[in-house]
């Protein structure tokens, strides 16, 4: 992973793509969303902004894989808990990551106007729909239903992890508000 220094470096041929997503992810880790431009990304890797616009996406792509490894860091421990036990194992994890790394969360769901050339691997999202089916009757798939679960947990653990990172500085105040809302979502889900 390139969590070095954003200084300009060559890179090797063939690796452009590579060494324009570690310097998108140093200056994340560093500054945040507002730190990822195309034109220093271009000047940390010594080439020109027309070079990074196609790659800008792989940058929030790595954002969210890195998140996404973490969960299922997370979920190792919560194997064969049922299925609401390891949802708020996910959305813990997900919480921890947007605190521990908020430069780096800033891109987890950064806009796109370009979308990444591969599908997140791991991808969270799909980690999510897994365990949300695990929810559903014997035999029987409600689409409508699993996209709504996935959007409540999806919107309240991403809802929570802001308000926290951003007004609630108090780890004990943090740790109370994390098991009420996600007991609540629990709840929810459940329905």
């Amino acid at each position: 992973m390139g969590t070095g220094s954003t200084e300009r470096r060559a890179y090797h041929h063939g690796a452009l793509r590579e060494a324009l997503v570690d310097a998108g992810e140093a200056l994340a880790r560093a500054e945040g969303l507002n730190g990822v431009t195309v034109r220093r990304i271009a000047a940390a890797c010594g080439v020109s902004a027309a070079a990074v616009y196609r790659h800008i996406a792989a940058v929030a792509q790595r954002a969210r894989e890195i998140m996404a490894r973490d969960m299922f860091a997370r979920l190792s421990t919560a194997v064969g808990r049922p299925p609401i036990d390891r949802l708020r194992e996910v959305g813990e994890s997900y919480i921890a990551f947007a605190l521990a790394e908020p430069q780096l969360f800033s891109l987890v769901s950064m806009p796109m106007t370009t979308p990444p050339d591969r599908l997140d691997d791991p991808n969270a999202a799909d980690l999510v729909r897994d365990i949300v089916l695990e929810l559903e009757p014997d035999g029987v798939v409600d689409e409508q239903r699993v996209a709504s679960r996935m959007m409540l947990a999806q919107a309240s653990a991403h809802g929570l992890a802001v308000i926290l990172r951003d007004f609630v500085p108090d780890p004990q105040a943090r740790a109370m508000l994390i098991a009420g809302v996600l007991d609540r979502v629990g709840v929810g889900l459940e329905a």
